[in-house]
Formats: structure tokens, sequence, C-alpha cells
């Protein structure tokens, strides 16, 4: 299922990219469409380790709470687990040289192009390299500072008080060695995650309404289109009838004949529009699309239902992490949970029957990503309040599809965090279960949720890879 998931993210990127990049003979960039393309299809793949993390940490164990005999060993657990968790650390190492080095290094070298008349002379190639390179300085800049705050930002302690200057940066030093860089990679990511969830309200809560609303309500479509130029005819018709009713076998006045003139004009150029839509109208895309109008505005309520479901999830969990969690101290993480959540409980429950629960996590996944897509083409990139650039269909320059993936890819990051909220069961436990000593010396088998934490003496559990990178 990862390997269909991974080819249908790598599809779905040169889709998106196709679709959207301008077809205009000074836009072409084929450098820009691929990188675009890699730079989503990383971000994608992210996503899609989730649900195969949370696979491999249940399929370890029974339905008893026992290891499977080939998950006994420590070793092949840690192995596994190591080589999942590697997996992380390469995807996100990959999208953080995409959004410091690549990204923005073929941004500022198509800067230069912007704003040429047709008789100006194009920049030369050693002019785009020195304006690239001379801006991505300023990118790597913000990510080395980046880098140094992860380092020297104490997460587990201080350094000694009575040691010296040398020997406290030799501590920060010793603690990154320690962990193994995850303070420094959850740091820097944590940050991009803060950008993401700015862009995710804008776009993806306005993504969430615009995306089933714009299936529903009846569109522009060419039939509609020829029906008010047909009426546009027959108004203009009627005014020159009248004009010509006024002056029966009498002489036109000139401010009269030069309004004949332009209404007969006008309508000439109706009729020609006419004809195209007719011919467009009696096209095989256009009698596909009105046989699609039906299951379009059923999809179009499907989505609201759908997107109705994952609002009442993440409410219910986030009020229940407001009222019977620590608080701020504990980074309102939920010991005991109260109150249901819908998607949890049904990714949780299809998680025994292989790989619905997959196909619906990556369902969840291409829908939210669906309506950042919606969100970003109906608001365009703005900066401010201000239209910096509409994302259109074959439209849309190679500067704003570099700007749009980059938006995309930290919407992505950010719905991987999100996630945590809106499934915490199955992106924590799966479909595991754990054997518990009773005070009385009986053993119970137990559901792995946060609806049930042990407050006993747990026997054996396991928690997926995917709480490390994501929390």
């Amino acid at each position: 299922m990862f390997q269909v998931v991974t080819a249908f993210s790598l599809v779905f990127s040169v889709l998106y990219v196709i679709w959207y990049r301008s077809d205009r003979p000074h836009h072409k960039a084929h450098g820009t469409s691929t990188i675009a393309v890699l730079g989503l299809f990383t971000t994608l793949v992210t996503t899609a380790l989730v649900p195969v993390d949370v696979f491999l940490v249940s399929y370890m164990k029974n339905s008893d709470g026992t290891w499977k005999p080939w998950a006994e060993g420590e070793e092949i657990r840690e192995s596994l687990k190591n080589s999942v968790l590697y997996a992380y650390y390469a995807c996100y190492s990959l999208i953080f040289l995409f959004s410091f080095v690549i990204i923005p290094s073929n941004y500022f070298y198509h800067g230069l192009d912007m704003g040429l008349a047709e008789d100006d002379v194009e920049p030369s190639l050693s002019q785009k390299i020195c304006h690239s390179f001379k801006y991505t300085l300023l990118s790597v800049f913000l990510f080395t500072i980046l880098v140094i705050s992860g380092i020297f930002l104490p997460f587990n302690g201080s350094p000694p008080s009575n040691s010296t200057e040398w020997q406290k940066i030799e501590w920060f030093f010793d603690e990154l060695e320690a962990n193994n860089g995850q303070d420094l990679l959850l740091f820097i990511l944590n940050t991009l995650n803060i950008i993401g969830v700015s862009f995710l309200i804008l776009y993806t809560g306005y993504g969430l309404s615009s995306l089933p609303c714009g299936l529903i309500r009846p569109t522009h479509s060419v039939r509609t289109r020829r029906t008010a130029v047909e009426i546009e005819i027959e108004d203009l018709e009627r005014d020159i009838r009248a004009i010509e009713d006024r002056n029966n076998g009498g002489q036109v006045t000139g401010y009269e004949q030069t309004r004949l003139e332009r209404l007969e004009q006008q309508v000439r150029l109706l009729r020609r529009e006419h004809r195209d839509l007719d011919q467009r109208a009696k096209s095989l895309v256009s009698r596909c699309q009105l046989l699609m109008r039906p299951f379009q505005m059923v999809f179009g309520v499907i989505f609201s239902v759908f997107g109705f479901l994952l609002f009442l999830s993440l409410l219910l969990t986030n009020v229940d992490k407001a009222l019977h969690s620590g608080g701020i101290y504990t980074g309102y993480s939920l010991v005991n949970s109260t109150l249901p959540n819908p998607a949890d409980m049904l990714l949780v429950f299809t998680q025994q029957v292989f790989p619905l629960d997959y196909i619906l996590y990556s369902l969840m996944v291409l829908f939210l990503l669906s309506c950042s897509i919606s969100g970003i083409t109906n608001i365009g990139i703005r900066c401010l309040c201000l239209l910096v650039y509409r994302v259109r269909a074959w439209r849309t320059p190679p500067r704003g599809m570099l700007l749009a993936v980059l938006l995309l890819m930290f919407i992505i990051l950010a719905q991987n965090v999100i996630m945590i909220s809106l499934v915490p069961d199955y992106t924590m436990f799966g479909n595991q279960h754990y054997i518990q000593e009773l005070p009385d010396g009986n053993i119970s088998v137990n559901r792995c949720s946060a609806k049930n934490m042990p407050t006993m003496k747990v026997i054996r559990h396991k928690t997926p890879t995917s709480i490390i990178p994501l929390l």
C-alpha cells in the first residue's frame, strides 16, 4: 500500500504542476516544474509514512497483547523502528533543503525576468545565477540562525552553573550528540509547522467551505453562457428595430446612425461568439461535464458532510483537552480522554481490515489537501492582504508556481501535526493491545488508547515512531 500511495503521490504532484503552470512560451521553465514536483512529492511521502508506521507497530503484536514470533526479539523491533525513523529524517531533511535552498534559489533565478518588455534584452545566464546566489544567501542565513538556536536552546536542562563558557558550549554539543540531533530537528521542523499552521488556517479553513460549495452551486457552463448570449442578441435586435421604427422612411440623425452601427457591430460579435459556444457545447468534454453535473453535486454534499466530521472530531478533541488535561504545563496532553472522537474511532475500527484504514487515512489527507488547493486558487498568494500571484490553470508563472508549492509543503507539514489531534488514538497506538498486571495478581488485556491510559504496571506496549518526529 505504501508503494501504491507513493506512486499516487508522484502522479498527483506531476498533474498538479502540469495543470497550473503557465503554457505561455516566455514562461517555459522545465527546471522549475521539476523542482515543484519533487518538493510536493517529498512532502506527501512524509504523510504516507504515518499509516505505514502505525501498521508496522500494530502488526508486531497479537490481539492478546503478546508479541508475534518474528517480533519477539528486541533487536528486530528496534531495527524496524530505526528504519522508519531514518525514513522520517531523510524526508524532513529533503524538505529543509527544498524550503531553504532549492526553491528560493530557483525563485530568485527567475527574478530578473519579471517586468521585461518584449523588446528588452533577456538577462544572461551568469546574471541570473549571481542574482539567485545573492538572495539565496539570505535564506541560508535564516536556516543557520535556526540551527544555532536549535543547538543552544536548552531542551533537557541547562549546563552547570559553575562551568566555564567553553564547557557550557561543550555541554550543548554533548546534549546534541546524545539525542542524535533530534531536538535540533524538532526545533526546525516545529518552526516550519508554526508557519504552516497559519497557512492552514487561512487556506485550508477557507477551502473547507469553498470546495463543497463550488461543487454544489451552479457553474457558468458553456450552455449557460450560450443562453445569456442569445438573450443579449435579442435585446440588441429589439433596440435596432426600435430605432428603425422611429425613422421609418425618414432621415436618420447622426447620433442614431452611430448608435445603430454600434448595435449592429455588437450583434455581429455576439453571433460569432454564439457560433463558437454552440460548437463547444457539442464537444465531448462539454457533454461529459453535463453528464457529470449530478455526480458533482453529490460529491459536494459528501465533502460537506466529511468536512463537518473532521470539524466535529477536532472540536471534541480540543474541548476534551481544555477540560481534562493539565493545561499549558503538560502541553494539553490527555492522560484519559472523555469525549468521543468519530474520525479516530472509525480509523481504529477499520484497522482490523487491512488496508481499509490506510485508504481512509489517505482519503482524509487528500481531502484536506484538495481544500488547501481550493483555498489557494480562490484567495491567491497574498502578502499582507496584497495579491502577489493568482493561481490559475495553465496561467501560473514559474515564480507563482514555486510559491504555491511551497505553501502546500508547509500546509502538509502542519496537517501531519493536526492529524495527531484529529485521530490521536490511531496515530499514537493503532490497534495495539497491552498486558496489564492487576493488584490481585491477575492479567488484563486492554487496547491502547488515550481513554484507557494504564495507571498500573504495563508489561508489553510499544509506541509508533511517528510520535517522535511529529509532536
